[in-house]
C-alpha cells in the first residue's frame, strides 16, 4: 500500500512539474515566438487592382535587408497633389497589401505620387533575426525608403510626407524625433508609453493572458532585445519633432488608449505645427472611415509644406 502511495506522489510530482514548465517556460516561449515573427501578410491586393501606375520597387537598408515596396504614379498630373510625394507605412500586423486596400483609393484619389512598403519582417520582405522591434530598427527602414524616395527623379524633396499607423505611426514618431528630414508627417493611433502598450498587445497577439505568462515573455524578449519596452516610448522624445505632425486617434480605440495620442500631441513644442484629431466612434485604426478622412489629412499638407 506504502509502494502506490510513492507511486502516486512521483505521479503527481511529476504532473506539477510538467505543468510548471509548461506555464513557466514552453508558453511564454511560443508568446515571445509569435511577438517576434508574426506571419506574414499574403499580397492578396495590387495596384493593379486598382488600376494604379506603378512600379515595383527594392529599397536597400543599412544593414543589408531589401524591402520591397510599390512606387504610384499619380492619378493625373493636372493635379497640384502630384508634386507631393506621401509615403505609406503599415502597422505590425499588416502589410503594404493592407494599406493600399484601405488607404490606397483615398490618397490615390486626392491625386498624390505614392510609395507603399513592407518594412521588415512584414509582407514581401524579409525577416530578421532580432525580428520585429516595434520601431527600434524599423527606423532604418523609414531611412532607407526616404533616401530612396528623395533621389527619385519625378520627386519634389521639398514635399516629401510619411503616412503611418498603429506600431508604424510609432516608428514614424522616434524616426522623425531623430532626424526632422521630412516635409510633413501623419501619425494614426500611435501609443505613447511602451511598457504600457505591451500589456495591451502581448494577449493579442500571443492569445495567452498577461499575467504571469506575459510577464515572463516581455522579460525574455527584453533580454533578446537588449532594451525594455518603456525604451521604445514616443512621448519621450516629442520634444525633438520640429516639422509638421498630425496626429489621429479613434475615441473608441481598444487597442491602444487614445488619450495617448493627447499625450504625445503635449509634449511636441508649442513652435511645431501640430494637430490632433480624435475621432468619435472609430476604433483603432478605424478613423479612415470618416468620409473627410483624406481631405483633411490633404489640408493639413498643403497648409504646412
Amino acid at each position: 500500500m506504502q509502494k502506490k502511495y510513492k507511486i502516486l506522489l512521483i505521479v503527481l510530482l511529476s504532473l506539477l512539474i510538467i505543468g510548471a514548465l509548461f506555464c513557466l517556460l514552453i508558453i511564454p516561449m511560443i508568446g515571445k515566438s509569435s511577438m517576434l515573427h508574426p506571419d506574414h501578410e499574403a499580397m492578396y491586393m495590387l495596384p493593379d487592382d486598382l488600376s494604379m501606375v506603378y512600379e515595383n520597387v527594392t529599397i536597400t537598408t543599412t544593414d543589408g535587408l531589401e524591402l520591397k515596396g510599390w512606387f504610384i504614379e499619380p492619378i493625373n498630373t493636372t493635379n497640384p497633389n502630384c508634386n507631393t510625394t506621401i509615403i505609406v507605412l503599415h502597422g505590425a500586423s499588416h502589410s503594404k497589401a493592407w494599406m493600399l486596400d484601405h488607404y490606397g483609393l483615398g490618397f490615390y484619389e486626392q491625386g498624390f505620387r505614392l510609395l507603399f512598403f513592407d518594412s521588415r519582417n512584414r509582407g514581401e520582405s524579409p525577416d530578421t533575426d532580432l525580428g520585429l522591434t516595434w520601431g527600434i530598427d524599423e527606423i532604418k527602414d523609414v531611412k532607407a525608403v526616404v533616401e530612396f524616395t528623395k533621389v527619385q527623379p519625378e520627386v519634389n524633396t521639398s514635399r516629401v510626407a510619411v503616412f503611418a499607423e498603429s506600431q508604424g505611426a510609432a516608428t514614424l514618431l522616434f524616426y522623425t524625433a531623430k532626424y526632422n528630414d521630412i516635409s510633413v508627417i501623419i501619425a494614426d493611433s500611435s501609443w505613447a508609453n511602451g511598457d504600457q502598450m505591451i500589456k495591451q498587445a502581448y494577449p493579442m497577439r500571443s492569445g495567452f493572458p498577461w499575467i504571469i505568462f506575459g510577464q515572463i515573455t516581455i522579460a525574455m524578449l527584453e533580454n533578446h532585445y537588449g532594451f525594455t519596452f518603456a525604451d521604445i516610448s514616443p512621448v519621450d522624445v516629442a520634444y525633438n519633432i520640429s516639422i509638421p505632425t498630425y496626429l489621429i486617434h479613434g475615441n473608441s480605440d481598444l487597442d491602444i488608449n487614445p488619450a495617448d495620442s493627447t499625450s504625445i500631441y503635449d509634449e511636441i513644442p508649442v513652435s511645431t505645427p501640430k494637430f490632433l484629431w480624435r475621432v468619435d466612434g472609430r476604433g483603432h485604426v478605424d478613423a479612415y472611415l470618416e468620409p473627410d478622412y483624406f481631405t483633411r489629412i490633404t489640408q493639413f499638407i498643403n497648409d504646412n509644406i
